[in-house]
């Protein structure tokens, strides 16, 4: 565990990190304008000081996590469609559907190890080929 992170209850993990506050506008605040957002509890931050936030996480726990979240980057915009409408067009989540669809290639693969060539040969041609993770 880094030096800026401490074991925290129920598990979870607490990191720190520093935010800098410019310093405020010369004079007093101009009285037009909608109201800001209302002050943080506990004492006032000055301009131009730093201060310490402590934000905490869970942490895994001995079972593990259920869920995780994925962003994935760069996909090409016609599989990304495919990939969103074939998922709407089922009712499915964009997780139940790449669930779905990691369950389907388990299942070819297992076909493709047990010998079936057309399948084997159809999950090299996408270089899905057997790997050991």
């Amino acid at each position: 565990m880094p030096d800026d992170e401490a074991a925290g209850e129920h598990g979870a993990e607490t990191r720190s990190f520093y935010a800098s506050f410019p310093p405020g506008p010369p004079g007093p605040p101009l009285p037009f304008g909608p109201p800001g957002p209302p002050p943080l509890p506990g004492p006032a931050l000055p301009p131009g000081q730093n201060a310490v936030f402590w934000v905490a996480a869970e942490t895994e726990g001995a079972g593990g996590r259920e869920y995780e979240d994925i962003m994935l980057r760069r996909v090409p915009a016609a599989v990304a469609h495919r990939f969103r409408g074939a998922a709407g067009a089922r009712g499915f989540t964009h997780a139940q559907y790449l669930t779905a669809l990691v369950s389907l290639h388990e299942t070819m693969r297992k076909r493709a190890d047990e010998g079936d060539a057309e399948v084997a040969a159809a999950l090299d041609q996408l270089g899905l080929g057997t790997v050991s993770i």
